[in-house]
C-alpha cells in the first residue's frame, strides 16, 4: 500500500489519513442573511400599522354601535295592563347604550309589575329592543288583596275594579292554593247545571259556604265538601232545578239528605 493512501471499510464512513487536515469551516454570507431578512420588513411593517389603526378606530367604532335605543317594539295582548305602564317601566331602565344593556335589570323589573307574568327581551340590530309581554290571567278575586291565578298564587294589586267580574274567594293565605283547586272542581261540576259560583269563603273553623250567581246559597260546612256537593247535584237533577227560583238556600250539612229554605219562608219570617 502506498504511503498516505487509505483503505475503505465497507460500512464505515470516511476516515481521515493520519497527518491530513480538515477543510476550514466556510465564512458566514451577513450579506445574503441581510438580503434575506429584508423579505420580513414589509410584513412586520405592515401588521403594525394594521394595529396601530385598529386601536385607533376602536373608540369610534364601539361609540357606533353603543349608540342609544332608538326604537321599542312592545308585544302583548293587554287586558288588565295598559301599554302605557310597559312604556314608563322601560323608560326608567333605558339610559344605557344599545350594547351595556342590562336585560336581565330589565325583565326583572317589568316582572315585579304585579300584571306582568313573564316578560322577555331581544336586542335588534341597530338599536331596536323588542319586548314581549305575557299578562297574569286572574281566575278569582282574593278577598281585599288582590286576585288569583290558575295555579293559586296570590298577586296583589291596588286597583281591583277591573275584577268586578270575577267569583269571590275568601280564606286564609296559606290556603289559597287548596282554595283554587277547590273552586275549580265545583265550578266544572255546577257549570254542567247552568250554575255559577258568586263567591266561596272558608272561615276561621275551616267551615265552607257558597253563594250563586243567583243569589242562592250552599252551606256545605266543614268536611266532606265534595261528597256533599255531589249529594247536592244529585238532589237538584232530580227535585230543585224545577223550583229553582223558589230557592232561598240548600243546607249540605246532613249525612242522609239536604234542608231547603224557601223564598215563601223567608219573606213570611221577615213580615212576622
Amino acid at each position: 500500500m502506498k504511503s498516505g493512501s487509505v483503505k475503505r471499510i465497507p460500512g464505515q464512513g470516511r476516515v481521515t489519513p493520519r497527518g491530513a487536515t480538515r477543510k476550514s469551516q466556510p465564512r458566514k454570507d451577513w450579506g445574503a442573511m441581510l438580503r434575506g431578512g429584508r423579505r420580513w420588513i414589509g410584513p412586520v411593517l405592515l401588521v403594525g400599522v394594521l394595529i396601530g389603526a385598529g386601536s385607533w378606530l376602536v373608540e369610534p367604532i364601539s361609540g357606533w354601535l353603543n349608540r342609544p335605543v332608538a326604537e321599542v317594539s312592545v308585544e302583548g295582548t293587554f287586558r288588565y295592563l295598559s301599554r302605557k305602564r310597559i312604556e314608563t317601566l322601560l323608560s326608567d331602565q333605558l339610559g344605557e347604550g344599545f350594547l351595556q344593556l342590562d336585560l336581565a335589570a330589565i325583565k326583572q323589573a317589568l316582572e315585579a309589575e304585579p300584571w306582568v307574568a313573564q316578560a322577555a327581551l331581544t336586542r335588534r340590530w341597530p338599536d331596536l329592543l323588542h319586548v314581549k309581554i305575557i299578562e297574569e290571567e286572574p281566575i278569582a278575586r282574593w278577598g281585599e288583596i288582590g286576585f288569583l291565578d290558575r295555579g293559586g298564587d296570590i298577586i296583589a294589586v291596588d286597583d281591583q275594579s277591573a275584577l268586578a267580574h270575577l267569583p269571590l274567594l275568601a280564606g286564609s293565605d296559606a290556603d289559597a292554593v287548596a282554595m283554587m283547586e277547590r273552586y275549580q272542581d265545583l265550578a266544572q261540576m255546577l257549570r254542567h247545571r247552568g250554575l255559577s259560583i258568586q263567591s266561596l269563603r272558608s272561615d276561621r273553623k275551616n267551615a265552607w259556604r257558597l253563594t250563586l250567581s243567583d243569589g242562592v246559597a250552599l252551606v256545605i260546612g266543614r268536611d266532606q265538601v265534595l261528597e256533599k256537593m255531589q249529594r247536592f247535584a244529585t238532589v237538584y237533577d232530580r227535585q230543585l232545578s224545577e223550583r229553582w227560583d223558589d230557592i232561598e238556600q240548600v243546607d249540605l250539612r246532613y249525612h242522609n239528605g239536604v234542608a231547603v229554605a224557601w223564598k215563601a219562608q223567608q219573606e213570611e219570617a221577615e213580615t212576622q
